[in-house]
């Protein structure tokens, strides 16, 4: 299969008559980083809906790793793609290890216990996310950061092709913001896994995404590259902000920078 995820002239109207989504064309690689950016309101986390199987497109046609995600069998579609959003309270004592074995659900039949296997897909994914030493803490008791890695890490014990992210990186401190796009970028290039992240950090998008979607009131504005997509004058023109955009020596990929409004020109 060539394409993870593939759509056509998809649209997504909400309940009070705002497009959330218009003509969105998009095609995703297998085995590619895409990187979802755009300002507040511009189709991010609703397109990551549809690709999740969570909302039907009210046009359109979508295929996640070879079908459409709302009408898939969720045990046989959560064995391909996992999903990660802003994670909340659970209200319940749920221990961290309880909470990334969740992720093991797809691969365990009927009401069979976890096997060495699953414990040690959970193990490892912690381990990998830096949250092993917190496998017996209650989840409603990290912080918001501790708890979008523990989140990260119950979707790597799911073993999944392809994983959507939503702002994974939105609580968590520079150190482990690294932390968790080398990780992605390691399980890209060692496992083939696909990942597709929304995000607003710019610089993130340039730094480990290979393709980067740029939307616009809920449309696709630009796709491509990060150094075709991510120029001054469509970040200015999308954000409607001044910015400085330039190439990092160190890295080779692009820094963006805000202006202040009082920089004189």
């Amino acid at each position: 299969m060539s394409n993870a995820i593939e759509l056509r002239a998809v649209e997504y109207r909400y309940r009070s008559s705002d497009t959330g989504l218009k003509g969105v064309d998009l095609v995703v690689p297998t085995g590619s980083m895409t990187a979802v950016i755009g300002p507040n309101g511009s189709g991010k986390t609703t397109l990551l809906r549809v690709l999740a199987g969570l909302v039907t497109p009210s046009g359109g046609d979508v295929s996640v790793c070879g079908g459409p995600p709302d009408s898939a069998r969720r045990r046989s579609f959560a064995r391909q793609v996992a999903v990660v959003g802003t994670q909340s309270l659970l209200g319940f004592p749920y221990t961290v290890l309880e909470v990334v074995l969740m992720g093991r659900a797809p691969h365990i039949e009927g009401f069979r216990l976890e096997s060495e296997a699953d414990l040690e897909a959970a193990a490892e994914a912690m381990e990998s996310t830096e949250v092993a030493a917190l496998s017996h803490r209650i989840f409603d008791t990290l912080s918001s950061g501790e708890r979008q890695r523990v989140a990260v890490a119950r979707a790597l014990a799911q073993e999944p092709r392809l994983m959507l992210l939503d702002e994974p990186a939105a609580f968590l401190d520079i150190k482990q913001q690294t932390v968790l796009y080398d990780l992605l970028a390691a399980l890209n290039e060692e496992r083939g896994m696909t990942v597709v992240s929304v995000l607003h950090d710019l610089n993130l998008a340039s730094l480990y995404f290979d393709q980067v979607v740029l939307l616009d009131q809920g449309s696709v504005y630009a796709a491509g590259a990060p150094e075709d997509v991510i120029t001054y004058a469509s970040v200015r023109e999308v954000y409607q902000t001044d910015v400085y955009v330039d190439m990092n020596d160190l890295t080779g990929k692009l820094n963006v920078l805000p202006l202040p409004r009082s920089r004189k020109t």
